[in-house]
């Protein structure tokens, strides 16, 4: 426990080892957003440090929170983090769900939600000063290679060049803030076919 609070949060008012480029490599966010994460979750019942049968002192919630952490930004098995985190695959992979629930119920209202007519319409103006009346944004599709895909659906999801992944599909405005975010489609499509799963695509084009 004092490695990682030594390594990427710094102890006794020395600064960490990690700076915020290696912080913002290792856990995929940077520590600014991983902090506000972490102050907002450490004291919720599900993450709050408990004594145990044996009364000793279970996990520590940065412990909890990092080894959710490194599940979320690498994909890595649960009991991957158990040789410096010394949790167990249960209490990993709970963590990693509690986590992502309380995530999107915590922030979800603000973040993952559709625009607001204030903000359309600011969107709409800033397009058609730039001559492109009408248009709220583009839709962007792009390959992410999956390296623990499973041997038995390599063959969905393998590409052209022979690389297996998904289809990561989003719409940004100019302040990168993401209206829509959509993954899972079989990197064997191109950026054409993809769009016959796209949700948003479909829903606009079936409600015409």
């Amino acid at each position: 426990m004092q490695g990682i609070l030594r390594d990427y949060f710094g102890v006794g008012g020395l600064p960490p080892i990690y700076d915020e480029r290696d912080f913002a490599t290792q856990f995929r966010v940077p520590r600014a957003v991983f902090w506000r994460v972490y102050m907002a979750v450490k004291d919720e019942p599900i993450f709050q440090q408990r004594i145990n049968a044996t009364d000793k002192l279970q996990a520590h919630p940065l412990q909890v929170v990092v080894a959710a952490f490194r599940v979320i930004s690498y994909g890595e098995a649960a009991d991957r983090a158990d040789e410096f985190l010394r949790l167990s695959r249960t209490t990993i992979a709970t963590s990693n769900k509690l986590l992502m629930d309380f995530i999107v119920k915590r922030w979800g209202p603000t973040y993952l939600r559709r625009p607001n007519q204030d903000e359309l319409s600011k969107i709409m103006d800033r397009n058609k000063e730039r001559g492109m009346p009408k248009c709220i944004s583009s839709l962007d599709c792009c390959h992410w290679e999956w390296h623990q895909c499973p041997t038995g659906m390599s063959g969905a999801y393998q590409s052209r060049k022979g690389r297996r992944g998904i289809v990561v599909e989003a719409v940004c405005d100019e302040d990168l803030w993401v209206w829509h975010l959509f993954l899972g489609a079989p990197g064997s499509l191109n950026d054409v076919n993809v769009m016959h799963q796209s949700p948003l695509y479909l829903e606009v084009t079936c409600s015409r």
